[in-house]
C-alpha cells in the first residue's frame, strides 16, 4: 500500500504531550527507508548543514542526528496533526526542510573540535551553545531562509531537551518533532515507561533506519558528553530532567530500538 503525506501540517501544536497525542491520534504507519530518503533536501544550503554537522559533531552524535531526521518523518507518516480548524498550516515540504536543518544541527553543542570549544558560547549549556552556532551557520550558508524560518530552526534546537511535555503552551511543529525524535532515539519506545511511544513510529520503519544508521557506540558517547555537561555546567538545561543526572544511564539505550 502506498502511503503519502498531506499537503500541510499544523504549524503549531500543544506543548503538552497528552493534549498533543489526543489531537494527533497517531497510528504507526509503515514507510520504507527508501521512501524516507526521497524527502532529503538535496540543495546546497541543506548539504552545508549536513557537512557542518559531520565536521563538528562527534561521530555517534552525527549519526544520531541523521536518525532523528528520519524518525521525525516517521512520526509525520503516523498522523501528526494536520488541518486542525483554526490552526495555521505549514506546507509539508517547508516543514521537512526546516526539520532537516534542525535535526542535523541540533547537537552542535556536543562538539569537541577547536572551532566549537573556542567559540564564545562554549561555556553555555550545550543546547544554547549549539543553537548560537547553528544561527551563525545558517546566516552564512543558508541565505534563502528568512528570519522566521531561522528562528524556528534555532529555537527548536535550543529547546529540544526540555520539551516536549510542558504543562501548557504551544510548540512549533518543528520543535515538537525535533524533541520527540531526539528522545525517541535516546530511549526508544519505553522512554516514559513500557511501550509509552509504541504508537508513534512503525517498528519496521525504525528497524530500517537503524540498519542504515546503526546505534554503534552512541550510548557510550552520549553518557560521556552528558557526564561532562552535568559536571562542568550544573545549571545546564538537562539538569531539569526528572531524576537527572542519576537516571540517564537507565534512559540511554545501548541496543537497537528494534532488534
Amino acid at each position: 500500500m502506498t502511503v503519502s503525506l498531506p499537503e500541510t501540517f499544523d504549524a503549531y501544536v500543544p506543548s503538552n504531550l497528552k493534549a498533543l497525542f489526543q489531537l494527533a491520534r497517531l497510528i504507526p504507519t509503515y514507510v520504507s527507508f527508501d521512501t524516507l530518503q526521497e524527502a532529503v533536501p538535496l540543495d546546497a544550503e541543506h548539504a552545508s548543514s549536513f557537512d557542518y554537522s559531520k565536521e563538528l559533531v562527534p561521530h555517534e552524535g552525527f549519526i544520531h542526528s541523521i536518525r532523528c531526521f528520519y524518525f521525525a518523518l516517521g512520526i509525520l507518516y503516523s498522523g501528526f496533526p494536520s488541518n486542525t480548524p483554526g490552526v495555521p498550516q505549514i506546507a509539508t515540504n517547508e516543514l521537512i526542510q526546516r526539520l532537516y536543518h534542525t535535526a542535523l544541527l541540533h547537537d552542535l553543542g556536543w562538539t569537541d573540535k577547536p572551532e566549537g570549544l573556542n567559540h564564545p558560547a562554549h561555556a553555555m549549556t550545550f543546547e544554547l551553545h549549539g543553537g548560537i552556532m547553528a544561527f551563525e551557520h545558517l546566516q552564512a550558508q543558508a541565505p534563502s531562509l528568512d528570519a522566521k524560518q531561522v528562528a524556528d530552526i534555532v529555537q527548536s534546537i535550543v529547546l529540544h531537551t526540555i520539551g516536549p511535555d510542558w504543562a501548557s503552551g504551544t510548540s512549533s511543529a518543528t520543535a515538537m518533532l525535533m524533541s520527540l525524535s531526539a528522545w525517541f532515539d535516546v530511549g526508544g519506545y519505553d522512554i516514559e515507561g513500557p511501550d509509552s511511544r509504541d504508537f508513534m513510529i512503525h517498528r519496521e520503519t525504525v528497524r530500517e533506519v537503524e540498519a542504515a544508521y546503526p546505534r554503534g557506540q552512541f550510548a557510550a558517547e552520549a553518557t560521556e558528553i552528558f557526564g561532562n555537561e552535568f559536571k562542568n555546567k550544573p545549571d545546564c538545561l538537562l539538569s531539569h530532567y526528572p531524576g537527572a543526572p542519576g537516571n540517564f544511564s537507565k534512559v540511554l539505550r545501548v541496543d537497537p530500538i528494534v532488534e
